[in-house]
């Protein structure tokens, strides 16, 4: 009797756990992107200036245009001037705003440089939105110690990755506490959301991005400042090789378009519906499924670039 009771009361608790999980899978997929009105974007930043990392390609191009078509004056920084000096033409020309841009090497640990080339501008302006974009991977999934680029490349992305994020961070908030509002977006990957093999430094840095994120909003959750992580899967994108659309792999104009929408209503996103859609099934199955899942595709994608290279070096031959 005693034996039956503890499992009718197990089978209750495991009945309760699924329902909430299904009730949390249902919110992060349709109230977001469906139902959910956005906020209003320039009472929420407090102030006219976007401040965007990484802005000259993918993602962070587009956050800058769609931010610059909602009015916002933008500052661009990413480490070619030739192409800052194309993107804030074409923002110019489109969407009307005032540009800024910040020419700056995120492979550069060095404080005094950030100093000297990027925070002494960005604390003369009153900066109502941050997007830490900047990021690098690798050019194909490898084992560390055979990861291409050797130690100077795992330095670059952990560095490069992570700490941006941080120190930008760090020196505008300030700020955003006097005004008591303003919107920091710190865009991570999907790929925090399992161990990824063959890319570990990469998925490791974006666990700490989402991380990092996710202490923050506990930390000034007393504020309206809004602190958001971002955790895309694939989208078309140089970095991600991906260059045809699809259902699954959306355009970084798309992307940034539904991920704007979300700001202030979800805390940790995907910033789409299929990118969600696909991160719930993943976070509903245990990793003995998803890691060896992952690991195949990591080896596929390897597999492919090797013989790729072996392909060009005989061209070149």
């Amino acid at each position: 009797m005693v034996c039956e009771c503890t499992l009718i009361s197990l089978g209750w608790v495991l009945l309760l756990y699924l329902l909430c999980r299904l009730a949390t899978v249902l919110y992060n997929l349709i109230y977001p992107f469906f139902l959910a009105t956005p906020i209003n974007v320039h009472k929420a930043a407090g102030a006219k200036w976007a401040v965007i990392t990484g802005s000259t390609d993918g993602i962070g191009k587009a956050y800058a245009f769609e931010l610059a078509k909602r009015g916002f004056s933008t500052i661009l920084i990413s480490r070619s001037q030739s192409k800052l000096n194309a993107v804030m033409e074409e923002l110019k020309k489109e969407c009307g705003v005032e540009v800024r841009t910040i020419a700056f090497d995120f492979a550069s640990g060095s404080v005094d440089e950030y100093e000297k080339t990027v925070l002494s501008m960005l604390r003369e302006l009153d900066i109502g939105i941050l997007v830490n974009n900047v990021g690098v991977s690798f050019s194909y999934p490898e084992v560390i110690h055979k990861a291409e680029g050797g130690l100077q490349r795992l330095a670059d992305v952990d560095i490069v990755n992570t700490l941006p994020v941080t120190l930008l961070s760090a020196a505008i908030l300030p700020q955003m506490v006097q005004r008591n509002n303003g919107i920091i977006i710190n865009i991570s990957s999907a790929t925090a959301y399992s161990p990824l093999t063959l890319l570990s430094v990469y998925s490791a840095s974006k666990k700490y991005v989402s991380w990092f994120s996710n202490i923050l909003q506990k930390e000034y959750a007393q504020t309206n400042i809004i602190i958001q992580t971002v955790c895309p899967m694939l989208v078309t994108t140089k970095m991600s090789k991906v260059s045809r659309a699809s259902f699954f792999f959306v355009t970084a104009e798309d992307f940034a378009k539904s991920a704007i929408q979300t700001i202030g209503i979800m805390n940790e996103t995907t910033g789409c519906f299929p990118h969600q859609l696909q991160v719930e099934i993943i976070k509903s199955l245990p990793e003995w499924i998803v890691v060896p899942y992952l690991s195949r595709k990591s080896k596929l994608v390897r597999k492919k670039a090797l013989a790729k290279k072996v392909r060009e070096m005989k061209a070149t031959s």
